[in-house]
């Protein structure tokens, strides 16, 4: 029945032009459970002329798809609207022409964006699945303006990868039927295989933005699990050739930088430097599946800056990548990437911001006067190879960093140099295997970081890390349930000041006082560990439930080219959800969430055991809510005193709400806040909202106000050592209560010339202030109980106000000698302005104005006021950076 019914498809599809029908017991045409549809292409000899308008005769001769089904507002039903898809090819390109009938065309939403921007507007897809692997698309979109957007999705997933931006070409038009867009995405752009004959994946998407109604040709039931494994199919493309596909992207940027305030004797910088720097992008294809990307001194100057934060923890903050040459592809060496994506639990083994970050070496010579201190490793060059041969999926990253010193002048004008950052080569490799027409898989992943550390003043740094892992999917029960697991392993060396400083990181703490599963071994010249997850579960339907394991072993260490806050862990939960997709009487949608997470570490102490219930919903008004709560239970935490013994983590509550309007609206607004609080009166407090504006066709305007507060009864300060402190095994763990405050404001404005054309504005003021107050040390390990000083055991504290330091003597006329500390009290503000004009002059070659603009101020003064302190922004030093950087596009 399957073959008849194909059959019958293809020969109704077949034009007088002789399109191909494929042999229909191809099973590549095949899939488990459903026939998908199938569009046929045309080759011509003439390509259409792209003007938007569809009068060119190639048309006629090509076979429409047009049987579209509404996957939103409701689920399955007849779209309220006509759309007419043909496709046609020649040697070079794929063409794509697009009929949006509208019964009012004059409401069709057609605004100006920035390219890869979300418009608020009527939009036409076409996802490409060029491998047939049912696992990776290539997505082309257009809205009725002209503006495109395109991105790469991976391991059956539609959230993709939108800093790829192929060379591709659109033009739309809106008529007195609708409205069109013609498309034309040239193979170079493509990956595909050397077979005469292709078949592809292949869908079409259309959304009509006032009716808030997305309509797929390809459809399948949105309780459903995948996103490229649902395509239908494009056949017909025969005799293409692999594209010779060499593309150069030289650059030059020119840079100024002017800082208020500076030493005009400085001789590294009198408060203005200039430079101009060269490089070069290459993109090659090496065989038609797979590409060669390459960089020579890489410049990241038009990329925004990061957010503002105050870092209290020890643990290191993780910032996204925002870099073009690793942003794109990124999620080839992502690890644990299984059913749709789902990496829960694996852990992030390469983290690209390793590559090119800031020296690791302070410079600490008493006798420097100036120091030109680089601000960050400079890239050498850099090739990522990727793409798929023999069924395999391929990613192979190589990046040479220079090595980088700090150049110190001295009283006498004498200089030195000082070596702050070692030649390293890192690696990253990426090997990935789909079954069963993607329904299975397994992959391969593993990096490794050399450095050159011949000079011996680089003893704090590891010589080699290496990392490595293995991950698995399994779909089955007609792909409705999923079993995801890793397992990896990472090896470090170094000299043995390199290794105990591993073993002391706040990521494991192996000097802890108050366990024997691990020691601190200064003589170690290695470090070892691994990790494993494992998540099973149901993934389709409107019940879905799963289990989540992970483990990661007390010598885990993967941050020289990955990301890892914490090793020594072991993580399981549940999770159980109910979802309504489908419109009821008070909601669109609806789903409740329930999961139960706990956590020990290697010595089996219980680290959390924490409920979660949430609910979240879609009025029919299409505003959003979502409201959850959660409770935890009494347990230990074994990083409170930074490596001192355990410590109570209180129990406590926590809830949080979310509230947003209809974000196609001219305005729309979005406000949110949560609040926490612990069985000894800590709590914790945010609430923030966003603004929108859409006051033009191509202007958008949004504001992101904040505020957080919070009052912890016991923040950890510092330590000391102390033989007399017998009950917490030698040492003064000093913590305290802890007020703060903070504000943040970011603001952004696009405003879009042409499609082409447009300027990007982001602003972020920030003030924050900690007050330190009762201080105070931990009495006995495993409570919340503490030693306040100046009220128990005759201890004294003294504030010397010249100083900035607190004198704390612990036991009054005891013996235990009295010791010194900072006093933490701080009030920080900043202001970060990014300001990027960016033009495409020509396809695939783009000019950038670029103005960053930096200001902030410090002060141990914790008194908070808001208002004053963005006031006082305004006179502090700023430093501002003018760029101009071209690029220029050859296709060879």
């Amino acid at each position: 029945m399957f073959i008849a019914t194909l059959t019958l498809a293809l020969q109704a599809a077949t034009t007088a032009q002789g399109a191909a029908v494929p042999d229909t017991t191809d099973p590549r045409l095949r899939h488990p459970g459903r026939m998908p549809p199938i569009v046929v292409a045309v080759r011509v000899e003439q390509a259409p002329n792209l003007d938007g308008r569809l009068d060119d005769d190639v048309w006629l001769y090509a076979p429409t798809a047009h049987d579209f089904t509404q996957a939103q507002p409701e689920d399955g039903a007849q779209p309220s609207e006509r759309t007419e898809v043909r496709v046609v090819y020649d040697g070079g390109a794929l063409y794509i022409a697009a009929r949006m009938y509208d019964s009012d065309p004059t409401a069709v939403a057609r605004r100006l964006g920035r390219r890869d921007s979300y418009t608020s507007s009527d939009a036409f897809w076409v996802s490409i699945d060029s491998y047939h692997d049912h696992r990776t698309s290539f997505i082309f979109d257009a809205n009725p303006a002209g503006v495109r957007s395109d991105m790469v999705a991976v391991n059956d997933d539609g959230h993709g990868d939108e800093s790829w931006d192929p060379v591709w070409s659109v033009a739309t038009s809106v008529d007195s039927l609708g409205w069109v867009a013609e498309m034309r995405i040239p193979f170079s752009q493509l990956r595909f295989s050397g077979e005469e004959e292709q078949i592809w994946g292949i869908n079409f998407q259309r959304s009509i933005h006032r009716k808030n109604e997305d309509l797929r040709w390809s459809w399948v039931a949105n309780e459903e699990e995948g996103y490229t494994s649902h395509f239908g199919h494009l056949v017909g493309i025969e005799g293409v050739p692999a594209p010779r596909r060499l593309e150069v992207l030289p650059y030059a940027v020119a840079t100024s930088d002017y800082l208020e305030g500076a030493d005009p004797r400085n001789p590294f910088n009198d408060g203005s430097t200039y430079d101009i720097a060269a490089g070069l992008d290459l993109k090659y294809g090496v065989t038609s599946e797979l590409t060669l990307d390459a960089t020579i001194n890489p410049d990241f100057g038009q990329v925004e800056a990061d957010p503002a934060v105050v870092n209290l923890s020890a643990f290191e903050v993780f910032f996204p990548e925002r870099r073009p040459f690793f942003v794109e592809g990124a999620n080839i060496f992502q690890f644990g990437a299984g059913s749709g994506g789902f990496t829960f639990g694996a852990p992030t083994l390469f983290y690209s911001r390793r590559i090119g970050r800031a020296p690791s070496m302070p410079v600490l010579d008493p006798d420097a006067v100036y120091v030109d201190y680089p601000a960050h490793t400079s890239i050498i060059g850099a090739a990522k190879l990727s793409g798929k041969t023999g069924g395999w999926s391929v990613g192979v990253l190589d990046a040479l960093t220079a090595p980088e010193h700090a150049t110190i002048q001295y009283d006498d004008a004498s200089r030195s140099n000082q070596p702050v950052e070692p030649l390293a080569n890192y690696a990253v490799v990426s090997l990935r295997k789909d079954l069963r027409q993607g329904a299975s898989g397994f992959g391969f992943l593993g990096t490794s970081v050399i450095r050159d550390l011949s000079d011996s003043r680089f003893v704090p740094l590891r010589s080699s890390a290496w990392s490595g892992g293995m991950d698995f999917f399994h779909r089955f029960g007609r792909n409705q349930f999923v079993v995801n697991g890793s397992f990896s392993g990472a090896h470090i060396r170094g000299d043995q000041t390199a290794i105990a400083l591993a073993q002391l990181s706040s990521a494991r703490y192996f000097q802890r006082p108050d366990q024997d599963y691990v020691s601190l071994d200064t003589t170690r010249t290695s470090l070892t560990g691994f990790a494993g997850s494992m998540q099973a579960g149901k993934v389709s339907g409107n019940f879905l439930y799963a289990t989540d394991f992970y483990a990661y072993s007390p010598g885990l260490e993967v941050n020289d080219a990955g990301f890892e806050s914490v090793a020594d862990r072991i993580f399981w939960g549940v999770r159980l959800n109910r979802r309504w997709l489908d419109p009821g009487k008070v909601f669109r949608n609806f789903n409740i969430n329930a999961t139960f997470a706990n956590s020990w570490n290697f010595g089996g102490v219980s680290l959390g055991h924490s409920p979660y219930l949430g609910f979240s919903g879609q009025f029919h008004n299409y505003m959003r809510v979502s409201v959850g709560g959660s409770y935890f239970f009494t347990s230990q935490s074994d990083k409170a005193t930074r490596g001192g013994p355990l410590m109570e983590d209180p129990a406590g509550w926590s809830a949080n709400a979310f509230l947003g309007t209809d974000y196609r609206k001219p305005v729309s607004v979005a406000l949110w806040g949560s609040y926490t609080k612990d069985a000894y009166g800590g709590w914790w407090s945010d609430a923030g909202m966003e603004v929108e504006f859409r006051p033009a066709g191509a202007m958008t305007f949004s504001v992101v106000p904040s505020y957080n507060r919070s009052n912890s009864a016991g923040f950890y300060v510092t330590q000391r050592r102390d033989d007399l402190a017998v009950a917490t095994y030698g040492g003064r763990y000093v913590f305290s209560g802890l007020g703060q405050k903070g504000v943040d404001l970011t603001i952004r404005a696009n405003l879009s010339v042409t499609p082409n054309l447009s300027i990007q504005l982001w602003a972020q003021p920030f003030v924050a202030a900690g007050d330190y107050e009762g201080y105070k040390e931990l009495a006995e390990p495993g409570t919340f109980d503490f030693l306040r000083y100046g009220v128990d055991n005759n201890s004294t504290i003294d504030f010397d106000g010249d100083a900035n330091t607190y004198t704390v003597d612990p036991d009054g006329p005891g013996p235990a000698d009295a010791f010194t500390f900072v006093n933490p009290d701080f009030r920080v503000r900043s202001l970060r302005t990014n300001l990027v004009v960016r033009w495409e002059y020509m396809p695939g070659s783009t000019l950038f104005l670029v103005w960053n603009h930096n200001r902030s101020g410090f002060s141990n003064d914790p008194d908070f006021g808001a208002y004053d302190e963005f006031r006082q922004l305004w006179s502090d030093a700023q430093q501002n950076t003018f760029l101009i950087k071209v690029n220029y596009w050859i296709s060879l």
